[in-house]
């Protein structure tokens, strides 16, 4: 407002030209070209404002490119500044009309600058207010990506990890199919007998029918059940990383007279042992790497109640678990 000081004192000295002398009219004149002077640093500020605007358009484009979430806001704030630079030309416009009638209307001119210079100190405000804005997005921007480079980090991590147990997996899986194998070629002859061999949920279960083992409501092993558990002795003790479980299993009838043997528990409970026990002193499998378990009749393969399905039941299951503390590692981190 101080610029255009001047003006208003020549606007008023033009009312009075009528009566006044040359050198005032020459001081009037001075005043005139002050303020034309002015009117042209108005011009050079407008300028400026237009190329900050242009910067501020510039900076909403790359914000737009960085972030999808933002792409409505800076939408906005470009139609809006879009909005500011058609206002600013139309004050440009307005200036240059009201310089170019400046000579007929000082009064009225007068007026329109104030009026001017009052929209352009809004339009300042508001430009200064956007770039505050586009200052919080630049900032929030930044925590997103360093919050997006520590999940991809993770995640690479995580790749990483999952990739290694794949491959330990498929090192477990293939040896299990070579264990398999082997125990297939060494008890190639008793699978006619009531024996055989799986892989279920990444063990090797080896299944022994009591008609290969035991005589019915015994827990003596046959000869016949003794050559098939050394050939599995001689394959066992080929593996240095394999927990192995014995698990008995009988039928759902009931024991009698079998001595100290009072239930199904016990029977399937010493049939294990004694399974252990032949592995062990005459296989020379590892004790320690043995575990006998019984499971009595209540994890039967055929539950029907018939002779053939109770056959099936009574059964000695030997788990040969591989050892995953690698495995489990992986999976705790």
């Amino acid at each position: 407002m101080k610029i255009f000081l001047p003006l208003f004192v020549f606007i008023l000295a033009v009312s009075l030209s009528a009566c006044v002398s040359l050198s005032t009219y020459e001081e009037m004149q001075s005043q005139r070209d002050s303020l034309q002077h002015s009117v042209d640093s108005l011009k050079n500020a407008v300028a400026s404002m237009q190329a900050r605007i242009d910067n501020l358009t510039g900076e909403n484009s790359t914000l737009k490119n960085q972030t999808a979430q933002k792409d409505k806001q800076i939408a906005d704030l470009q139609n809006q500044t879009d909005t500011l630079k058609d206002r600013i030309r139309l004050l440009e416009n307005d200036l240059h009309i009201s310089s170019q009638n400046y000579e007929q209307s000082k009064s009225k001119n007068s007026a329109e600058i104030k009026k001017l210079l009052a929209n352009l100190e809004v339009l300042q405000k508001d430009v200064a207010q956007r770039e505050l804005k586009l200052k919080d997005y630049e900032v929030a921007l930044a925590v997103r990506d360093s919050t997006l480079a520590a999940i991809q980090r993770d995640l690479i991590g995580r790749e990483q990890r999952v990739g290694d147990l794949e491959r330990r997996l498929a090192v477990r899986d293939s040896t299990l199919n070579a264990l398999k194998a082997k125990l297939n070629d060494a008890l190639l002859g008793f699978t006619n007998s009531g024996l055989s061999i799986n892989i279920i949920n990444g063990r090797v279960y080896v299944s022994l029918s009591n008609q290969l083992l035991f005589t019915t409501g015994k827990a003596d092993i046959d000869k016949r059940g003794k050559e098939a558990l050394l050939g599995l002795a001689r394959v066992l003790n080929t593996q240095d990383d394999l927990a192995i479980l014995v698990e008995g299993h009988t039928d759902n009838q009931a024991v009698f007279n079998l001595g100290a043997i009072k239930d199904n528990w016990d029977l399937s409970v010493v049939r294990a042992t004694e399974v252990i026990r032949y592995l062990v002193n005459e296989g020379k499998v590892d004790p320690r790497k043995i575990t006998a378990s019984g499971r009595s009749e209540y994890f039967p393969i055929d539950p029907a109640n018939t002779s053939e399905a109770r056959a099936k039941n009574r059964r000695t299951e030997i788990i040969l678990i591989p050892k995953l503390s690698e495995l489990f590692e992986i999976l705790g981190k």
